[in-house]
């Protein structure tokens, strides 16, 4: 906005907010979901499905920890 611009500034201060519980609930569902799918992966004794549950449980961990601090 310059000082000629009687048009008002637009925040955008409500999207990372909503962004991030969003992201929050999804990553939680997925460590959740690695952990269920763990139990499933010692009743079948499978080691591809308790790769998986790795796999979901790591990507759990990485989403916020490198993808959302590069938002800011």
């Amino acid at each position: 906005m310059s000082i000629f611009d009687s048009t008002p500034a637009q925040e955008s201060n409500a999207a990372p907010g909503a962004l991030r519980v969003v992201m929050f609930v999804f990553c939680l569902a997925l460590f959740i979901g690695g952990f269920y799918l763990m139990s499933v992966a010692f009743e079948h004794a499978s080691g591809i499905l308790f790769g998986a549950a790795m796999l979901l449980c790591g990507l759990a961990y990485i989403i916020p920890t490198t993808l959302m601090s590069n938002l800011d």
